[in-house]
């Protein structure tokens, strides 16, 4: 599972060209984890831009969503 991780983090990397990543994973309520599943949390940051608190505010817009899961798509090898 941690190579699908790692290649998904390259093709983050390689497609948004953030600062930094952060990869995490939450395990029971009391680290966070609201949807109770493995899974992994692939974060691109940007210097000078605050990473939002997990499960806070609402959803993200479906179609800007879109276009950045295709730009990362379009990096995995």
């Amino acid at each position: 599972l941690i190579l699908g991780v790692q290649r998904v983090t390259r093709a983050v990397r390689s497609a948004l060209n953030p600062d930094g990543i952060v990869v995490t994973q939450f395990n029971g309520a009391a680290s966070g984890q609201t949807i109770y599943h493995l899974h992994f949390h692939i974060i691109p940051r940007w210097e000078g831009v605050a990473m939002g608190r997990h499960a806070s505010g609402g959803m993200a817009d479906p179609a800007e969503l879109k276009v950045l899961a295709d730009q990362i798509a379009a990096k995995i090898a």
